[in-house]
This record gives structure tokens, sequence and C-alpha cells, in this order.
């Protein structure tokens, strides 16, 4: 049984291979979605965040073009970095091309590159390239800065509610339309809102900086994103800050594009708890009227649930309560 994370898949391989002191719930070992960096003489933590997108795993090149699975893969690491409060500054890009790409990719990843560092503040510093006979991916290091507290998986707190930015399921069901090949036949299929819910996701970049920002003052904000499912999302969270959450399954905020999408007895609800790579924010706190009318400003939010003391994870359904289990996306 996993210690630190939630139960089962990858995670249960990270906890196999390294040892107990590797682990932390400061964001200063493994456990949070970036690492923080403590630099001596610097007024702000470093946060350092690395991850892979590797074709046939987290993107098929029937499904999307390369700089769109390019975009996708880099929004995963600036989505880590936001839920640690801070905003990226730097990126290293290590790309594994196909040897049949063209000049013309090659243009379009830089141009998606450059569109990119402009519109988040960030700029490529660095990387590698090696090209692949069959395959391709896509891997990025970025490190940000927060200029409050980093926001920590580990700051659940009794009495604190339980937050969720945007709109859940959007992307998991996106990727039922491609495995099924229903959008797939007719014009635009890229474009329908689902599929464009997985092609290309869009972290709410602005949240976690203010979310940090409202947490200097010393309080505790817990904060992670939702890359691999919300129930394994509060698995983390409950887990590392020692409490229970306790969460509603009708305030789960549904993507808009689900109702009516599919035939009666299609199972939504599982893809709300379970659907992966939404790459909103699941979040912990206590806020005046003031700070969430800020918060809803910069993206949408849903109270969802509270934390309470205990341990694990109920959702409340029907006027009855039952434990969750993690069953989110596994990228294996």
């Amino acid at each position: 049984m996993n210690r630190f994370f939630a139960p089962g898949g990858e995670f249960a391989l990270i906890e196999r291979m390294f040892a107990a002191d590797h682990f932390a719930r400061d964001g200063r070992g493994l456990g949070d979605d970036a690492f923080v960096w403590d630099r001596s003489g610097a007024s702000r933590p470093l946060l350092i965040t690395s991850d892979v997108s590797a074709e046939g795993v987290h993107y098929r090149l029937d499904w999307t073009s390369p700089e769109r699975a390019l975009r996708k893969a880099l929004a995963a690491s600036l989505s880590d970095i936001n839920a640690m409060g801070g905003r990226s500054r730097k990126a290293f890009f290590n790309l594994g091309a196909r040897r049949n790409w063209s000049d013309p990719v090659y243009d379009a990843l830089g141009a998606a590159l450059r569109a990119m560092e402009e519109a988040f503040g960030f700029s490529v510093a660095g990387g590698d390239t090696v090209k692949l006979p069959d395959s391709s991916f896509f891997s990025f290091a970025v490190a940000g800065e927060v200029e409050g507290r980093p926001l920590l998986r580990s700051a659940c707190r009794p009495g604190h509610r339980v937050y969720v930015s945007g709109a859940l399921g959007g992307s998991a069901a996106g990727l039922y339309l491609l495995k099924t090949r229903d959008v797939l036949a007719r014009a635009g299929a890229e474009e329908h809102p689902l599929v464009r819910a997985h092609l290309d996701p869009r972290p709410p970049l602005e949240l976690g900086p203010l979310l940090a920002a409202l947490g200097g003052d010393g309080r505790e904000i817990a904060a992670i994103d939702i890359s691999d499912g919300l129930s394994s999302e509060l698995a983390h969270l409950a887990r590392q800050s020692g409490c229970a959450l306790r969460v509603d399954a009708d305030r789960l905020p549904a993507h808009p594009a689900l109702a009516g999408a599919f035939a009666a007895g299609f199972p939504v609800r599982d893809y709300l708890l379970h659907g992966g790579e939404e790459y909103q924010l699941l979040f912990t706190g206590n806020f005046d009227e003031a700070e969430l009318a800020r918060l809803n400003a910069v993206a949408p939010v849903t109270e969802i649930g509270i934390v309470e003391a205990g341990e694990g994870v109920m959702l409340r359904e029907g006027g009855e309560d039952r434990a969750l289990e993690a069953k989110g996306y596994s990228h294996g």
C-alpha cells in the first residue's frame, strides 16, 4: 500500500523505487507538483518540475498535429508550476522527433513555442533533440518563481473548504470520443468542444499565483492540479495532509458540452470523478466573499466539499456518504 501518494498505478512505482528519505511534505522532496528550491540569498524560492509526453501514451498523431501535442505537453508542465503558486520563467525542451518529419513540421513546432512564450511570460533556455525511427516525444523541465508561500499538497486543515476551478469531465469525454472515433468522420472533429478540451487544455495560470499571494499572510492553502483525475488528486491531498476530505457529487462542475452529448446511461459521473488531464486546480482553504470574488475573476471556482479530521476521501451522493476510491487515469 502506498504510504505517501494515492494508492495504485504509477504512484506505487515511484514509492517502490525511492527510499523514504526522498519524500517530503514541504515541497523539498518527492511529493508535490514541483520541487521547492530555497536559493541562498534569493528573495523568492525557485520551483522546478519535469514532464514527458510520449506518442502512443499521451497523444496520437492520427488525432492531433505535432504542434498541438507540443502545446499540451508544455501546458502540463506550466500547470505544475501553477499548482505550486508560481509563474513559469524558464523552460528546457527535449524533443524526440520522428525521422520523417519535414521542415514545415519544425517550423510549426517553433511557432507554437514562441506563441506560448509570449502568452505566458517564460522563455526556452535550452534542451536537446533526437530523431526516432517511428515515434516521438516532448519533454519539458520548467522553472518558475513564487511570490508568496508555495502551495503544498500537505496544507489541508480541518474546517477548510474544498474548491475546484473550471469544469470537469471534458478531457476524458473527449478522449472517449477520439477512441471510439465518433467524431473523426465529421469535418472539424478537432474543434468538437470535448475533443478540444482533451487536445488543447487551458490551465488557469493566473489562479495559482493569486492563491499563493493570499497565503502570504501565513495561512494554509493546499493545491494540486488535476492531471490524473479528481479522485486521485483528492486522495493525494488527504494522505499528505493527514486529513479527511468530504465532497458532494451534486456540486461537481461538469463541462457544459457533456449535457446532451451522449445517450442515456453514459457514465458522466465517472468522468467527472476519475477523468484525467483537466489541468484545473483543486485547492483548499478559507476565503471570505471578497477573496472568492477575486478568485472567480481569474477563473470560475466552485466549492465542492470540506476538510475534516480523519483520513481518506468520502463522497456524498444521494444523501449518503461512501468512501471514494482513487481511480484516476494512469499513464501506463
